[in-house]
């Protein structure tokens, strides 16, 4: 059975890699990307006499500066002539670029948040800037058409939202159009002084029809913001960067606090952020003894499988330009993942006591990131010293980066000589110019005391995607003495529930992907998406370990509705026992075959109450899961938002494994007053975790990027269930007042 799948991988491998190098013969003739900046071109002048930043496009610059017009519908189908049409006009000074834009728009705005950086649910325009021209990553400025800013970075393959910087901009709102000002300082941008012409592109929301609009014709299979195929912003002289720019973001915080057994507790403390420009394309961010208590809490998921999950980082210092470091490896092995920092062995969350970073562009084509980061210790850590160094060197749209990462432990001011986690990396990365081709490979490695040999991460893949075709092959193999003390490993950390203890073992993860999709041009339904992915995991030996194969289609409607039916099959040799039902023995070592079916439905999200339903019946290892979820929302336009989410898992396995009905219960309220101040509530219940809480959090935004936060934490450890009040023992009850201040 396992040569034989081991064949029929291998074979798929030949056929595909085969097809992909005639496949770049014949599209090595097709337009290059170069060409959308000689057909799409938008020349601008310098003003004299500032922009006044109300939305109301009165300004004389306006009358006489070249608009930008016949956009592109990018989505639900590629076609020239988009409508309603969208003009925009930009002019800039020494200090600021000025975008202005006209949305025509007869139908009444949707606006479903006045949440900060909610942009694509709502009636909405953006900017997407190149500076240096890397055509891979690009600063990204939006508003909607009610007012609110959404910023964020683009990299290869990733928008990070997370992102913000102080910039302005104000909505009009007019009967047959909507109009936006906006003014973007240019020392937040990195560009270079010898260069007049940026990539630029502008993307339009419109959500009454659920389309997408491009000012270039982006193909069809590329995200809107997909920054190579930018056209070109023609200054009329190169603009100077400005030296010596810096922001200073000083911060103050208060709190209460109580812990299960003790008395109420005051506390008070102070840092500093910092942002200085180095150059006009590096930026070093310092951060002193921060705060992230005004961050959003992780909505934590119910996890079935035998590994950790990942979560996104959403703290601040580390987002600009954090592709340098995070993008290493795969999404099952990264060597670096910020959200361990900060964090004891133990997972609880420790002091930071200061952070700094130095990440852009060295030139054109080459960007450097080094990051030092000193967190202190507790009664479960001693400090830690965590470092990182970065190198990319594009080509094009290809890459060549390598990068190294050093954990440093510290009892007091001494290095301890025995406690260091050390990784290196080094990867390429190839893709055609027209973006339907790519090819990649790396080598990573990690050191640590006392461990010798097997300790090696590689990755080796090629991919294909035009507006119909998806197809990707690719494999990594991680040894089991590879550690990423600054990273993350899904895999290679096995429980085995009767020894309680945990055993590395190394892994092979081949991956197999078709999708091929159908857009019509006509009917209610938008797209049809039918995909196949095999994922093959053997041991270190290349023996059997595991096989899922999926096949799932889903359509999704041109009123945003969509539905999705699938097929699973698993075929698991399960190394070390292991048991999904808590109190019960744990499933043997053993071969477990299943499959399962699963189907959902999501409503029409443009509604002002909008659901969700999906399930899943069948298999599980040598049992049975029923799973269940529903999402039901209620949009108050534009001010307000009440959402409800429950999932239902009921897991029944033959004695003596047992069963057990695992549930997960969220709540989301949001509420804006206005665009500067909003309340947002989070509930979450998750037995699995044995966690209940409640995060609120009161943000008004008093100046641009300045902040006044009234945060209530109320956390639970929840045992034997909540019916009674003595079965609750409170684990974190808090009142924290922050104030933060952009200068």
């Amino acid at each position: 059975m396992f040569l034989a799948l081991r064949a029929k991988v291998i074979a798929v491998k030949v056929v595909l890699i085969t097809g992909f190098l005639f496949l770049f013969q014949f599209l090595s003739a097709q337009p290059t990307v170069e060409e959308f900046k000689t057909i799409f071109r938008l020349e601008i002048t310098e003003t004299e006499v500032p922009v006044t930043i109300d939305g109301k496009l009165d300004e004389e610059i306006w009358a006489t500066a070249n608009v930008g017009s016949d956009f592109w519908q990018k989505s639900p189908f590629f076609a020239e002539g988009a409508d309603p049409r969208t003009e925009v006009m930009l002019t800039y000074d020494k200090n600021n670029l000025y975008v202005a834009a006209k949305c025509f728009q007869k139908e009444d705005i949707i606006i479903q948040s006045l949440k900060r950086d909610e942009y694509w649910d709502n009636d909405g325009i953006a900017i997407v800037l190149d500076p240096l021209n890397t055509r891979t990553n690009g600063f990204l400025f939006g508003v909607t058409a009610a007012g609110q800013q959404w910023d964020a970075l683009r990299s290869p393959g990733d928008i990070n939202s997370d992102w913000s910087n102080k910039w302005y901009s104000e909505v009009q709102l007019e009967e047959e159009f909507w109009s936006v000002e906006m003014s973007i300082p240019l020392r937040i941008l990195r560009f270079s002084p010898d260069e007049s012409e940026w990539g630029m592109n502008f993307i339009r929301n419109h959500t009454n029809e659920n389309e997408f609009h491009n000012w270039t014709a982006v193909p069809e299979s590329f995200w809107p913001p997909d920054v190579a195929f930018a056209g070109a912003l023609v200054f009329d002289k190169a603009p100077t960067p400005k030296k010596g720019n810096f922001n200073l973001i000083p911060f103050v915080t208060g709190s209460l606090s109580k812990l299960a057994g003790e008395e109420i507790k005051p506390a008070g403390d102070v840092g500093l952020d910092a942002r200085v420009s180095l150059s006009p394309t590096l930026n070093l961010d310092l951060t002193f003894n921060p705060d992230f208590s005004q961050i959003e809490v992780d909505e934590l998921v119910t996890n079935l499988t035998r590994f950790n999950i990942f979560l996104p980082e959403k703290r601040t210092f580390f987002l600009e330009n954090g592709d340098l470091f995070a993008d290493f490896g795969y999404s099952g092995v990264r060597p670096f993942f910020s959200r361990k920092i900060g964090l004891d062995d133990r997972r609880q969350a420790v002091p930071i006591l200061y952070g700094a970073r130095l990440t852009g562009n060295l030139n054109k084509t080459t960007r450097l990131g080094i990051m030092n980061i000193h967190s202190l210790d507790n009664d479960n850590s001693f400090a830690q010293n965590q470092s990182a160094l970065s190198v990319q060197k594009n080509f094009g749209r290809s890459f060549v980066r390598g990068m190294f990462l050093n954990r440093q432990a510290f009892d007091g001011g001494e290095a301890l000589r025995k406690d260091y986690g050390r990784n290196t990396s080094l990867e390429a990365g190839y893709q055609s110019d027209d973006g339907k081709i790519g090819a990649w490979g790396s080598m990573h490695h990690s050191y640590k005391p006392g461990v010798r040999g097997k300790t090696g991460f590689y990755t080796l893949g090629v991919e294909y995607q035009d507006p119909s075709w998806e197809i990707v092959v690719a494999s990594a193999t991680v040894q089991e003495n590879y550690y990423a003390d600054m990273g993350f490993v899904q895999r290679t950390v096995n429980y085995d529930a009767e020894r309680d203890t945990s055993i590395r073992v190394g892994f092979k993860d081949n991956i197999v992907g078709l999708k091929y999709r159908i857009r019509p041009k006509e009917g209610n339904i938008a797209r049809h998406t039918i995909d196949l992915t095999n994922i093959y995991y053997t041991n270190a030996d290349w023996s059997f370990n595991e096989w899922n194969s999926e096949l799932s289609y889903s359509a999704g409607f041109r009123n945003t509705a969509e539905i999705e039916l699938g097929i699973e099959h698993n075929d698991i040799e399960l190394l070390f026992p292991f048991s999904f039902v808590s109190g019960k023995e744990p499933l043997p070592a053993q071969r477990y075959t299943y499959s399962n079916v699963s189907a959902s439905y999501s409503s029409d999200e443009r509604k002002l109450v909008n659901f969700g339903v999906g399930g899943r019946l069948g298999g599980f290892y040598n049992g049975t899961l029923k799973q269940a979820e529903a999402e039901l929302n209620f949009r108050v336009q534009p001010w307000g938002n009440l959402g409800f989410g429950y999932q239902w898992n009921k897991l029944d396995f033959p004695e003596p494994y047992g069963n057990e009905v695992i549930t997960a219960l969220l709540s989301k309220l949001e509420i804006g007053f206005n665009k500067n101040l909003l309340w947002t509530t989070l509930f979450q219940y998750v037995d699995q975790n044995e966690y209940m809480g409640i995060n609120s959090r009161l943000q008004w935004r008093f100046s641009p990027m300045s902040d006044v936060y009234l945060v209530f934490v109320d956390n639970y450890d929840v045992f034997n269930g909540i019916p009674k009040r003595r079965n609750i023992q409170t684990n974190n009850r808090a009142v924290i007042l922050k104030v933060n201040y952009w200068y």
